[in-house]
């Protein structure tokens, strides 16, 4: 299984997934400079950890396809991408094989259904496609996926959070909070299945598995003198996640998501596993893929739209501390997320030009007054010789903020539609 993984490392269609990771976090970063004058993060930082991470997600995902014994040539894939990208054209988000993998399984349900009234429609290519789906592979595959999505946001969903200035949908005030982003590209192991016969050279050197695998079966019949075998092949997936932190931290924030992806990741797996044994859970199965992926997004954005945001601007003392920038001076003296400065140099600040005039005045040793949770300390920070712009610290935004990320949506199409015209005209 390592050794296959290892090829798809050196597909150029691997490469192409970092290729489309390095551009996802480029245009993060692009974002970070508009708001706050600077870098954040690291663009090639955040590539290479996530290829790490993508390892260990590919390991992980191919563990599960090997046990179950989901084989490729059986689950449409033909048909899941050219549907998945027609959901992005609406929304970027449904680019994700629970919506995508549910439609053609229902579909191919619809078309099962509508078999015994309608003879002859098996013979459309189109329609055969669907109808040898299996069905319960395919759904597996989504949840398999999902779980793997899990582990990865589990371990490194927070890492590279970036600072926002957000205008709420619903109250319009300016909030502050973290934009979570993680994007990684997959090496993966896949199983294809492929009958051979009894006296096949294929078979030479191959490993007879336990009569329980495939644990999901297979749709493939064959004669007294036949067997199936399967193949290992690369594939190469790319997985993305996409989130908000505005009434907790991103190491909160991605436990709590990592957990209810995981847990709608069981259920669907179970659901689609015991389809192979009950028919009946297929439906089921088919619809909890789409509609339990929306529910989790719809809970998570209510949860963080209805609690009181960690960051705005209010009328305590002092400046709340959004994000440190890693080593930068006010990093490497120790300033934290969730601090109050609340003097400088023996001077209290109340607003972000009284601190950075203050600053100017002196800034060869600054002293800072910090809160942290009940703790208040003294806290210097050498910014000499670097000006102090560099210093590292991007605080709650202001009441009167004029540069802030607004939630709109626009359709891809319409969006690709308006800048055409835009060039046009």
């Amino acid at each position: 299984m390592i050794k296959t993984m290892a090829l798809a490392l050196i597909s150029p269609l691997f490469w192409l997934v970092v290729a489309l990771v390095f551009l996802q976090y480029r245009r993060a970063v692009s974002m970070e400079k508009q708001l706050f004058g600077r870098a954040i993060n690291n663009v090639w930082r955040q590539t290479f950890y996530s290829m790490l991470f993508g390892l260990l997600g590919g390991f992980f995902g191919s563990v599960f396809l090997i046990v179950l014994g989901i084989s490729l040539e059986s689950i449409g894939i033909f048909y899941l991408w050219p549907v998945a990208i027609m959901l992005m054209m609406i929304n970027p988000r449904f680019l994700c094989f629970a919506y995508a993998g549910g439609i053609v399984a229902v579909v191919s349900l619809i078309l099962q259904w509508m078999l015994p009234f309608l003879p002859g429609l098996e013979e459309i290519w189109l329609v055969s496609g669907l109808l040898n789906i299996y069905l319960p592979s395919l759904l597996t595959l989504v949840g398999i996926l999902h779980l793997t999505e899990a582990f990865l946001i589990y371990f490194s969903g927070h890492r590279g959070a970036s600072p926002i200035y957000l205008k709420s949908p619903s109250t319009g005030e300016i909030v502050g909070g973290y934009s979570m982003q993680r994007f990684w590209p997959l090496p993966l192991m896949g199983l294809w299945a492929q009958i051979v016969t009894e006296g096949s050279e294929m078979l030479v050197g191959s490993i007879a598995m336990p009569e329980w695998w495939p644990l999901l079966g297979t749709v493939m019949e064959v004669g007294g003198d036949e067997r199936v075998i399967y193949f290992m092949v690369p594939i190469v997936a790319g997985l993305g996640y996409s989130d908000l932190a505005l009434s907790s931290y991103p190491q909160k924030k991605r436990q709590k998501s990592a957990l209810n992806l995981a847990l709608y990741s069981l259920v669907l797996s179970s659901a689609a596993i015991s389809a192979a044994f009950v028919p009946a859970m297929v439906l089921p199965a088919a619809l909890l893929a789409p509609l339990g992926h929306e529910y989790l997004i719809k809970k998570g954005n209510d949860e963080e739209f209805s609690n009181p945001p960690l960051f705005r601007s209010r009328g305590e003392a002092g400046l709340k501390v959004m994000a440190v920038i890693p080593e930068s001076p006010a990093g490497k003296a120790g300033l934290m997320s969730g601090d109050t400065v609340l003097e400088v140099n023996g001077f209290p600040v109340e607003m972000e030009v009284d601190f950075w005039e203050q600053l100017r005045m002196s800034y060869f040793r600054a002293l800072l007054k910090v809160k942290r949770e009940t703790q208040v300390f003294p806290l210097p920070v050498q910014i000499y010789p670097q000006p102090i712009s560099n210093l590292g610290v991007v605080f709650a935004p202001r009441a009167a903020e004029n540069v802030y990320v607004e939630m709109k949506h626009n359709p891809l199409w319409k969006r690709l539609t308006d800048r055409f015209s835009r060039r046009k005209g």
